[in-house]
């Protein structure tokens, strides 16, 4: 197995596994430096996996539109490696439906993180707007002027005065904006 950042590894099969449910700080590509802690969270991720036996579990929906293996991993006392890494602060919680499985317990390992601004949550909590917009339909946390907020249903607008309040509920920042 190796793991290539925070929240995907490549089994010795050569299958690459997305884990699901999670987002991890990305690692410089492109030219852009590393996100903070993208490092950390590998380190990790290879800590919590690398030579040990880790089963796999799958939701609804197995593939992304990228053709990684979507999955929870397991150890063998039943540690959800995915809630692990989030409890850490080396990911957030990224809820894409219909694969909401474990949504509870990783929401709780967030909750957790965030109230002991553990890892990443250091950082994400930085507030630089007076309000945010979420949509409850995709979990998704908008800046006030992004333009994918402004397409957004009027019935599923939450507003948000705090980045900590959108966290604690499981929203996920939008990969436009970054709030």
């Amino acid at each position: 197995m190796k793991v290539v950042d925070g929240d995907t590894l490549v089994l010795a099969s050569g299958i690459k596994v997305r884990v699901l449910g999670i987002d991890a700080p990305e690692m410089e590509r492109n030219g852009q430096p590393a996100d903070f802690l993208a490092h950390k969270a590998k380190a990790a991720l290879a800590e919590l996996t690398l030579d040990r036996t880790v089963s796999l579990s799958y939701d609804r929906l197995r593939y992304d539109h990228y053709g990684r293996l979507l999955a929870y991993l397991w150890l063998p006392d039943r540690t959800l490696v995915n809630a692990e890494l989030v409890r850490r602060g080396m990911a957030r919680v990224y809820f894409i439906s219909p694969n909401l499985l474990y949504q509870k317990d990783l929401l709780t390992a967030q909750q957790e993180a965030i109230e002991a601004e553990r890892g990443v949550w250091q950082e994400l909590l930085k507030q630089d707007e007076p309000n945010y917009l979420g949509n409850s339909h995709t979990l998704r946390l908008h800046r006030p002027k992004c333009p994918l907020a402004a397409k957004m249903s009027r019935p599923n607008q939450v507003q948000f005065t705090s980045l900590k309040d959108a966290y604690l509920q499981g929203y996920s920042p939008c990969r436009s904006c970054k709030p």
